[in-house]
């Protein structure tokens, strides 16, 4: 009887994560899961159809605050994977040694991070991380003796459609499901924005306070 595989696990690494994290993959490999790299559109690495990571070392995550892009990024990930993560890799009471951010401004933002419905994993080295990744792909996936390796799909964002309801999502309390049933209805962005009113009644699961909502980000003047 022929001998099953050892690594019956695998993660999708994105091409770009791949060439600066060699650490992390090694240490992924080293425990016993394979790396598939691929150019993901989101996230780092893809453990399985609902866990997705986001990697930051600590001075890349004060860098993206000064940039105004990490939100945007792991918005992204949260509407694409139902279980997002962010890995924060290294030493926080070294920011004040790297950039002369304030610290409060630093926990604020991974308070509002952890209130978007991202978890905020810390991790004390690249090895660390790559040890975590494998861990995460072992409770996600656990395939019985004898079973071939399972492989990962990333999600896509590409296309026409996919760029509607990456536009619809930006919207207050609406995620990716609730960005569907909306375009299934009214069929075009603009056709349900002109109509907000109205989502309750021809909308499951949108009520008068994510309308509320809404419409304060869309008729509110813009202040600089």
């Amino acid at each position: 009887m022929k001998a099953p595989s050892k690594a019956l696990l695998e993660v999708l690494v994105d091409s770009r994560e791949f060439n600066v994290a060699r650490q992390v993959v090694e240490e992924i490999r080293r425990m016993g899961v394979s790396v598939r790299v691929e150019y993901l559109d989101v996230g780092d690495y893809v453990v399985s159809s609902d866990v997705a990571v986001e990697r930051k070392t600590v001075s890349d995550f004060v860098s993206t605050l000064t940039k105004r892009n990490l939100f945007e990024q792991l918005s992204r990930l949260r509407d694409s994977y139902s279980k997002p993560i962010l890995v924060l890799e290294g030493d926080l009471s070294s920011i004040p040694l790297l950039s002369s951010i304030n610290m409060n401004a630093v926990l604020g933002a991974l308070a509002t991070v952890a209130r978007m419905g991202v978890s905020v994993v810390p991790t004390p080295s690249p090895s660390g991380t790559g040890r975590l990744i494998a861990l995460l792909a072992r409770q996600e996936r656990r395939p019985q003796q004898g079973e071939g390796k399972r492989r990962v799909k990333a999600v896509r964002r590409s296309g026409l459609s996919d760029e509607q309801l990456f536009f619809m999502c930006g919207l207050p309390m609406i995620g990716r499901e609730r960005a569907e049933a909306i375009l299934r209805v009214y069929r075009t962005p603009l056709e349900a924005l002109k109509r907000v009113d109205g989502w309750p009644k021809r909308v499951d699961g949108i009520g008068e306070v994510i309308v509320k909502r809404v419409k304060e980000v869309l008729e509110t003047p813009f202040k600089v």
